[in-house]
């Protein structure tokens, strides 16, 4: 029994040891790489985005844009192997939503709703393979409908 618990402490060592400093994160022009994110910088350091790639390089997963002070997120969109697919969202600097829309393969799919600084419904628009649909809705600051 104590011998199993030294094996499974060492090993865990070991582990440890053989994932610190090997090199995976690295920063060369402007950009911080691990074999799954990739953090893009401003020349002047500032975070630009972090981006989730797949084995081939391609954006793969939920991307993170920020506005230049490195900080405020300025929208989150889903990729699939390079290509936007699934949920995005857009961000006002004040963390408002300021659109919600959806991607299929590339292109706008589905139910987009875009919303005031303040966090209003402005309006509600329908795509079919990335073509606006009749029967877009807008709405005032109060709720209403503008005919």
């Amino acid at each position: 029994m104590k011998k199993t618990i030294r094996l499974l402490a060492v090993l865990l060592l070991i582990a440890g040891i053989s994932s610190c400093g090997t090199g995976d994160n690295k920063e060369q022009n402007g950009q911080e790489e691990n074999p799954s994110i990739v953090k893009r910088r401003r020349d002047d350091g500032t975070l630009s985005s972090v981006n989730p790639v797949d084995k081939d390089g391609y954006v793969h997963g939920v991307k993170t844009n920020y506005y230049e002070d490195g900080k405020t997120v300025h929208s989150k969109i889903t990729y699939v192997n390079g290509r936007k697919h699934g949920p995005a969202l857009w961000y006002y600097r004040n963390g408002q939503a300021h659109e919600h829309t959806s991607f299929h393969y590339g292109r706008k799919q589905g139910l987009t709703k875009k919303y005031y600084p303040t966090g209003e419904l402005m309006e509600e628009l329908t795509y079919e393979q990335g073509e606006v649909q009749p029967g877009a809705k807008k709405y005032k600051r109060s709720g209403e409908v503008i005919k």
